[in-house]
């Protein structure tokens, strides 16, 4: 057993016990107060973002009652969906959220080594931490207050895009809150995905404005659909960064709370050895 010298242990230990409370102070300040909770980018030409309703729903609970809200005030189950799809276009610009010193300093270390370890799964910390999202992430905020409705949700991946089917009235239905598309038929009903896949008047007028995404939906058989279990991203991947970050959200307190403790294990006196 390697035995250190009492210099070496209080360099050492004094290490430990800084860097341990100066992360867990990092973990704290952006667990308990706004520091780093501002996280936005311009919005697009055309887009709904709405910066006063950004700054309003702060966090996940609020952002679901207004859906609550909003779903109320509606009809037609069509109608909750749009209001839902609205309200998620309104919320968010697109650009990634992802994990900053704030949110998680785990990830945020992680991200620098392959930027996938640094995106945000959990609607929760997507919407406490700023006013970004891409378009899975987007569509997962979407789907996870759909599911807390009752309606039964998706997420699809189309090989570079990702949009949710939401099922009610006997079928499918698209919703892209990213892109903000509610692919709209003669009739007045929302299209499914494979309904607009094969409609070449409804794909120009839901997504000309887009058109490499109106060739990503006319490749049908590279589409990834997931519906189940419920609440499933459309990656196997997905699923798993999903439960590290849930990991990553304890082990973000756990660790500087260790290296603390080990700081100040080597920095206790230490009798020294009689012969």
């Amino acid at each position: 057993m390697v035995s250190l010298s009492p210099s070496s242990r209080r360099l050492i230990g004094s290490l430990c016990l800084v860097l341990g409370v100066g992360l867990l102070g990092i973990a704290a300040l952006g667990q308990w107060t706004s520091w780093g909770h501002d996280h936005r980018e311009p919005a697009r030409a055309g887009e709904k973002f709405d910066p006063t309703l950004a700054a309003e729903l702060t966090d996940y609970t609020r952002l679901r009652a207004r859906a609550v809200e909003k779903m109320a005030a509606a009809g037609t189950d069509a109608e909750k969906m749009r209001a839902l799809c609205d309200l998620v276009a309104a919320r968010f610009t697109h650009e990634e959220a992802h994990h900053t010193l704030a949110s998680n300093w785990i990830l945020a270390a992680a991200g620098l080594l392959h930027p996938t370890l640094g995106h945000m799964w959990s609607p929760r910390l997507i919407v406490a931490y700023g006013s970004t999202v891409l378009c899975d992430q987007a569509s997962y905020v979407m789907m996870d207050m759909a599911l807390a409705q009752g309606y039964p949700a998706r997420h699809i991946g189309l090989q570079g895009h990702v949009v949710l089917e939401v099922w009610y009235g006997g079928d499918w239905h698209l919703y892209d809150p990213d892109l903000e598309v509610i692919p709209m038929k003669a009739n007045g009903e929302v299209a499914s995905l494979d309904e607009l896949a094969a409609d070449e008047t409804l794909l120009a007028a839901s997504y000309g404005h887009h058109p490499r995404m109106a060739d990503l939906i006319r490749t049908r058989q590279n589409h990834l659909y997931m519906s189940t279990p419920s609440g499933a991203r459309f990656e196997w991947k997905a699923n798993v960064l999903a439960v590290v970050e849930q990991v990553a959200e304890v082990m973000k307190f756990l660790l500087p709370l260790a290296l603390a403790g080990a700081g100040l294990w080597l920095l206790r006196p230490v009798r020294p050895v009689r012969g």
